[in-house]
């Protein structure tokens, strides 16, 4: 599993489930596919089959995880103009940075609502990471930066020993994260951070966890800090505190990778028995059609899984086996007649190169907060011809792949009603690594040259803004733990 965290993105193109018929459409992204972006202020809708423009109501009820912009916006970082949303938001949208606020619902995208009452204001998001900083010779620490150029760093950890895992509560108001004072003695701490850093609280050591590390850890959205217990080369078994602090709590004796779909309920992949889901309190049940799913990422808007699913593996450098995964959705409540298996992101066909061919798997995949598109990594490697040889990842490592970038990051639209794939797959980084969507949808980041980048994401025409690096130069970003380290961004 250790050459997940190096994985690429296609560059062919991913196959759209068909409706069978010479209608224009069977919902608005076949408008949307077909047609192009609509007029500003209006939007595609599919009626008796036919593709027509509406104009945009004005939203209401709760917010759905996408925005409907109120004109031209300038953004944290990099602009795209002026922009309609495809999608429903509760807020308006239209206070720019510093602007005056009273909700995050508010502000334009890729900000929040900040500030003591009465003087609140809106302003860019924090991304947490785990880096090294002074050029990559200073320690690993849990450090949150602005979802904007030139943006200050803040180091969360208070101790002098390194840090790391950095994961935000559910109102983004604190952080927690891992802290060694001395080697091998790890403790959960969190610290406030709205929006200056204030004093860390222990939550509890893994000494007392009883785990060598906390590893896979998340919070938000659940009330606890949940993470999965290490025990030398086992990392197995789902364990919680709460986030004012407690006793540890086992929440599955078994499993990896869990995944919130609010405060009770999360999903979670174990070995041997695929996809499961489980209410704190009640006991998991597996996820029909999930048999063979490792790593879900669970949608709250739609209710359905985003996860890896492999047939079979090879042998990289060192003597690694890593499984060749392909990436599926699946409803959380399981599969039905109407779910096709068709994957979202395929691996790819062999290209022959020199004594040998360059080939693909998936990995490093995550949710839009709706539901309208994932984003992934193509991881490409060489694979020898000689039966002997290991296979080498592509990108750095050698001119074994030729002309093939790698690793990339790839943005791919899907239908929230079914999770298919829609239309093709769009390049947002080569070389690159760790896609992390904003909260409110339009900003992608992602780690490319050890830097943290982010692009915004126009779901218009679903252009993407010009890359605006987030992170100094001194600073190294890490990615060698794969999921551990992929850039959280800070709940709006």
């Amino acid at each position: 599993m250790i050459k997940r965290v190096v994985i690429s993105a296609l560059a062919g193109a991913l196959m759209v489930v068909s409706t069978g018929c010479a209608d224009e459409c069977v919902d608005p992204f076949d408008c949307l596919n077909d047609e192009g972006a609509p007029a500003q202020g209006r939007e595609w809708a599919c009626v008796d089959n036919k593709c027509e423009q509406r104009d945009i109501q004005p939203p209401s009820g709760d917010d759905a995880g996408t925005d409907t912009d109120a004109g031209t916006e300038t953004d944290a970082g990099t602009d795209a103009g002026t922009e309609t949303d495809a999608g429903t938001d509760a807020g308006t949208m239209t206070v720019d940075k510093g602007g005056a606020c009273t909700a995050s619902m508010e502000c334009m995208a890729g900000l929040r609502c900040e500030g003591a009452a009465g003087a609140r204001t809106c302003q860019p998001l924090h991304i947490a990471v785990t880096a090294s900083l002074d050029g990559g010779s200073g320690a690993i620490e849990a450090v949150a930066v602005l979802a904007e150029s030139g943006a200050t760093v803040i180091e969360l950890s208070q101790g002098a020993g390194p840090s790391r895992f950095p994961r935000w509560n559910t109102d983004g108001t604190a952080v927690a994260f891992v802290e060694e004072e001395t080697a091998g003695a790890a403790a959960l701490v969190s610290r406030t951070i709205s929006p200056t850093a204030g004093v860390g609280t222990p939550l509890t050591t893994a000494g007392t966890a009883g785990t060598e590390d906390f590893r896979h850890l998340e919070w938000e959205p659940s009330s606890s800090v949940t993470w999965v217990k290490k025990a030398g080369t086992s990392i197995s078994g789902i364990y919680a505190i709460p986030s004012a602090g407690g006793a540890v709590e086992e929440l599955s004796p078994n499993g990896g990778f869990p995944s919130w779909k609010n405060a009770q309920t999360f999903a979670f992949s174990a070995k041997g028995q695929g996809l499961q889901t489980r209410t704190i309190g009640g006991a998991a049940q597996a996820v029909t059609g999930g048999e063979t799913g490792e790593q879900p990422k669970y949608n709250r808007v739609n209710d359905f899984l985003l996860y890896l699913a492999s047939t079979e593996s090879d042998t990289f450098s060192g003597g690694e086996q890593q499984p060749l995964y392909e990436l599926f959705t699946l409803p959380a409540t399981g599969a039905t007649a109407t779910q096709p298996a068709s994957p979202i992101a395929r691996r790819s066909e062999p290209t022959p190169v020199t004594a040998g061919e360059v080939k693909s798997f998936i990995t490093a995949h995550t949710w839009s907060p709706d539901g309208t598109y994932v984003t992934y990594v193509r991881a490409f490697y060489y694979d020898p011809t000689l039966p002997t040889a290991p296979n080498v990842i592509c990108g750095g490592m050698g001119a074994e792949c030729g002309t093939q970038a790698g690793p990339n990051v790839y943005l791919q639209r899907t239908n929230p009603e079914n999770g298919q794939a829609v239309g093709d797959p769009i390049l947002v980084a080569t070389n690159a690594t760790l896609p992390a969507v904003s909260p409110d949808g339009h900003f992608v980041a992602y780690i490319q040259g050890q830097r943290l980048y982010m692009r915004r994401i126009n779901p218009t025409d679903w252009s993407l803004g010009e890359p605006a690096v987030l992170t100094p130069a001194t600073m190294r970003v890490q990615t060698n733990l794969g999921d551990d380290h992929r850039p959280r961004w800070q709940p709006r």
